[in-house]
Parts: C-alpha cells; structure tokens; sequence
C-alpha cells in the first residue's frame, strides 16, 4: 500500500516522479538556456515600455520606470520560465483529453514565443517612429513610373502609366509563365516518369539520362544555356522576313510573332461558352445517380456540441439547397459554376483591356474588377458546394454504354461544339502581322524594321527561355514522383490486368495511374509550389515578372520594407492559392467510396 499523500503539502519527491518520461535534468537545461535565450527579448520591450519611448503608447496608464528595468527584467523572465515548467509538469501526468490537451499546447506556444513576439511588435512601432524607410504608407505606387517594359502584353502601358498598373503586369507575366511551366512540365514528366520503367532499354535510359541531368544540373545553369541556345541558333532580328510560315509567324532570337487575335463581340463569345457549360451541366444531370443517402445523427452522443454545431454550420453554408430533390440539388453549384464562369471570363477580359462591344451597367461598369472578385468568390464558392455533394455521395456518376446511347451522345456533343464553333468565329477578328520596311517610298534598315501596331501578337524569346527552364527542371522532379508512385502499387494490380487481357496502354490508362494518382498529388502539390517560387529567376533572364518590377522600383524610389512586404504576400497568396486547389482535387481523388442505400 503507497502512502497516500496530502495534496496540500508540496512533495519535490512526488513532482519528480510525475515526469515520467521527461528527464529533470534535460528540462532544467531547456529552461536555463531559455532564459538566457529571452531575458534578451523581455528586455528590449521592457525598454519601449518606458515613459517617453514610443508616443503610439503613451495612452498606457503604467509605464515602466528606467531604474528598474533590470530587476523587472529577471522577474518577468523567471514568471515565464516558472509557467514553462508548469505546463511540462501538467502534460507529464497524462490525464488530459485530446481537446484540452491541443488547447494547452497552444497556450504553451504562446507562453514560449511570448518574448519574441512582444519585441517584434514593439520593435516595429519604434521603427515606424524612427526610420523613415519602415513607412508603410504605399501612396508611392500611385506614382508614375519614367520607364519603360519591355514584356507588358497583353497591358499597353506608357512612362505616365502608375506602378500598380506595372505591378500588375508583372504578377499577370508570372502566373501565365507559371501557369505553361505546370502544364508542360506535367505532361512532360508523366511521359518521362513511364518511359523509365518502360521495358524498352533505349528508352528508359534515355528517360534516366533526362531526369540525372536535369534534376543534378541548377536551374540558373538551365536558364543560362537555353538563352545561349536562343541566341546562337535563331537567326536575327534582320533575317526575319525570310524566317515565316506564310508571312503569318514570323520568328527571330527576339522571340515568335504571331497573328492579331482580338475578342471584337463579347456577347457572341459568351453565348458560345455558355452553351458548352450548359451542356456539360445538362451531361451531369443526365448521368448523375439519384440515390437516397442517409443524414448523419447530429443528436448522437459520440460527438461534442462543438462538432455537432461546426456540422451544421457547414452544412447552412455549404448545402443550402439540401430541401431539394437528390438529383436535382447537385445542379443548382453546377448552374452556378456555369454563370461564374461567365461573369469570371468578362471580367478578367475587362482587366485585361481587351476591345469587344459589350458593356453592362451599375458597378461594373465603373470598377472591372469588382466583377471578377465577386465572380472568383462564386467560383470557388460553387466548388467548395460540388466537394461538399461529393462527400455526401450526391456526385455520383454513371454512363449508358449502349451503342445507341453513345451514338446519341456522340451526335449531340458534334453538334454543340459545332455551335459553339459558330459563335467563337463570329466573336473574333484575326489580323495578319504586318512588316513594316519601307517609309514613304524609301526602305528602312533592319534596325528600323518593326510590326505595325495592332496586327501582332509576340510572344519573346525571354518568356521562351524562362517557361522551357521551369518546364524541364520541374518535369525531371515530376518524372521521379511518378516513377515511384507507380512502383508503389502492388504488383498484383499489373498482373490482374494483364490477365483480363488489357493492352499496355489500357493497364496504364485504367488501371495503373488512377491509383498511382492517389500517392502522386501531394508530391505533385510541392514541386507545383517549387516552379511557382523557382519564377523568381526570371529576374535573369530579363523577363519582367513581379519581382523584377518591384525590386527595380526599389531601386529607383526606395521603400524597401512595404515592397519587400508586397512581395512576401504576393508569394505567399499564390503558394496557397496552389496548395487550395491541389488540396481540393486530393481530396476528390482519395474520398472514401460512399455506401449506397
């Protein structure tokens, strides 16, 4: 029988014993190293505490006296180390629940973190109040910029043109960089992924060869040889006339020309596009299985209040039509996917600038980009509905394989793109480039050579050099993700359909990269945020993508610390942006398969 022992008397015995599993003496380490760690940081806030310091804090009715910052300092700082070694003693008695216990390991990181982030904040203040480089009033950008871009299409922009509008330029060169580097680099990388564990000697080490040599070599290294290439094997801007394809692309080491292509009716294009959603939303209603799913018990005792009230939250929010017919509930974020998509394609060809005859009233004909904010919220909004169905097992789809059925559908597909074709070709006007030579009667010299305005499109050389040296770099990372995703498999799924007597080709389509999908997103999702974070380099190259534009406008006006912050934000909206939508399609490939009732 132990001796039971008052809970009232301090026991140094019984504190010992409790820390089962964390040693005394490595936690008396911790703490003796944390205090010198943060007695530092507790007393650098103390200071901007003191009276007269920081005027944004003189509102404070106490103030600390400059006399004693030294003892109040050791005070604070053993209060915070005696809260540590608190909270370890709570957690090794192990008799918390999961949500305490998540609830106090946060409250800990916020004890531990407390010095540092009390002398950042502070700190800033005084910087704020002293250093007139930490202003972060960004009117700056509001001014002209006095230089030119070179890469601005499809944005006409002038020396009297702001740096917001440059700045947009730039993140519109960025994403559309990024944007060709995934797709590329996707297909890319699957192809070569395959190809090394093809069967076939040549190709698998030529496929191995590619991914040892782009993988290993850096990617300022690829940039740098490709633009070589550029240089040394194009032929010069003065040779352009007899490098064309029916004197409709013409191509030089500054880049390819292609014709004019301008949407001149707005109304047509949409009625095209939106036909073809219509479409695919009558094809989902048509094929979608209408099936009785039962609601969860929301009064059941296994779940707390907490969870029972998030659950139906969600459900207000994101099942609003859930009074609805089975069937006819999953159509209503399809039609709304439909009109956001729509009203998103207006706007951003608002943004963009584009001429076409089309105008609406109210808001959006004063601010463009009030239409595509609200169309980009709708949009997600309408995805997040469709991933919520699907969880609840109202997206599920069948086809009716009977040649009739299929004969039918062939026909209708033909003839909806057929006039939606129609539209599209009633909605655009095509210009053919024009290679201005001659002036007045008198030839000009190469160098005075250039095509007239508005009946071109290029795309430069730069853009070229930076989206191959994304796209080959980041294929080789894909192709390896691949390769080891479909090694992952068992092989008792290849030997199943090679049974059934499915072609190579099938066992890949069917069998072998939809499951193989499932371990390959995730990686997919990192190297997708690597190409993203890699557009950086364009600053090389001389493609003027954002953080070429912003650091050039830290050079020319200073404010060094808001752009910095522009960029930082920047970057991280887009790595999340990223990591949304891949999360999204992880979650739709790796869904549990829902009973049917």
């Amino acid at each position: 029988m132990s001796k039971k022992v008052d809970r009232g008397e301090f026991n140094l015995k019984q504190i010992l014993n409790n820390l089962n599993s964390i040693n005394f003496y490595l936690l008396l380490f911790f703490l003796v190293i944390y205090y010198r760690f943060s007695k530092s940081f507790v007393y650098e806030s103390l200071l901007h505490l003191t009276p007269g310091r920081l005027e944004k804090l003189d509102f404070l009715p106490v103030h600390v006296s400059p006399t004693g910052l030294d003892s109040l300092t050791v005070y604070v700082t053993l209060f915070i180390c005696a809260i540590i070694f608190a909270f370890f003693y709570n957690f090794s008695k192990g008799n918390l629940n999961q949500s305490t216990y998540n609830f106090r390991v946060q409250i800990f990181a916020l004890v531990c973190f407390s010095p540092i982030l009390s002398y950042f904040v502070l700190q800033i203040l005084w910087l704020l109040q002293t250093d007139s480089s930490w202003d972060f009033e960004i009117y700056f950008m509001d001014e002209s910029v006095g230089w030119i871009l070179t890469n601005q299409w499809p944005f006409d922009l002038g020396l009297n043109d702001t740096r917001w509008d440059f700045y947009k330029t730039g993140l519109f060169n960025s994403v559309r960089v990024v944007i060709a580097s995934i797709i590329l680099s996707t297909i890319l990388g699957i192809i070569i992924g395959v190809l090394r564990l093809s069967r076939n000697k040549l190709l698998s080490n030529l496929a191995k060869a590619y991914v040892d040599l782009f993988r290993n070599l850096p990617l300022i290294l690829q940039l740098l040889l490709i633009l070589v290439w550029f240089v040394t094997t194009l032929e010069p801007f003065r040779e352009v006339q007899d490098n064309n394809l029916l004197e409709w692309i013409y191509w030089s080491n500054r880049g390819f020309v292609f014709p004019k292509v301008v949407i001149q009716n707005m109304t047509y294009f949409l009625v095209g596009l939106g036909i073809l959603l219509s479409f695919r939303v009558y094809l989902r209603y048509v094929e979608r299985i209408s099936l009785e799913v039962e609601t969860s018990d929301l009064s059941s005792t296994s779940r707390d209040t907490l969870s029972q009230f998030k659950e139906k939250i969600n459900s207000l929010i994101l099942r609003p039509f859930n009074f609805l017919d089975r069937k006819l509930e999953p159509v209503i974020p399809d039609v709304l996917f439909l009109f956001s998509v729509l009203s998103f394609t207006f706007g951003i060809f608002r943004i963009l600038e584009w001429n076409y005859s089309f105008s609406v009233g109210g808001i959006f004909d004063r601010e463009p980009y009030s239409l595509f904010v609200f169309s980009l919220i709708t949009l997600f909004y309408s995805l997040k509905m469709s991933a919520s169905l699907e969880q609840a097992g109202l997206n599920s789809f069948t086809e009716n394989s009977s040649p009739d059925a299929i004969n039918r559908k062939f026909r209708l597909t033909i003839a909806i793109v057929l006039v939606s074709l129609i539209f599209f070709y009633l909605s655009i006007a095509v210009t053919q480039p024009n290679l201005i030579t001659e002036k007045d009667g008198e030839v000009l010299g190469w160098g005075q050579w250039k095509f007239e305005d508005g009946t071109y499109e290029q795309v430069s050389s730069v853009f070229i050099n930076l989206m191959l040296g994304l796209t080959f770099y980041t294929a080789a990372q894909i192709a390896e993700v691949v390769r080891g995703s479909i090694q992952s498999l068992p092989r008792g799924q290849i030997e199943a359909a090679i049974s059934i007597g499915l072609t190579p080709y099938q066992r890949l389509n069917l069998i072998i990269l939809p499951q193989a999908l499932r371990s390959m997103i995730p990686s997919l999702t990192n190297q997708y945020l690597n190409c993203w974070k890699n557009s950086s380099l364009a600053l090389l190259v001389g493609f003027s993508d954002f953080y070429f534009i912003l650091t050039t406008i830290v050079n020319n006006a200073g404010h060094a610390v808001p752009i910095f912050i522009i960029i930082l934000l920047t970057y991280q909206s887009g790595s999340l942006l990223i990591s949304a939508v891949m999360n999204n399609i992880n979650r739709s490939v790796t869904k549990k398969e829902k009973k049917e009732f």
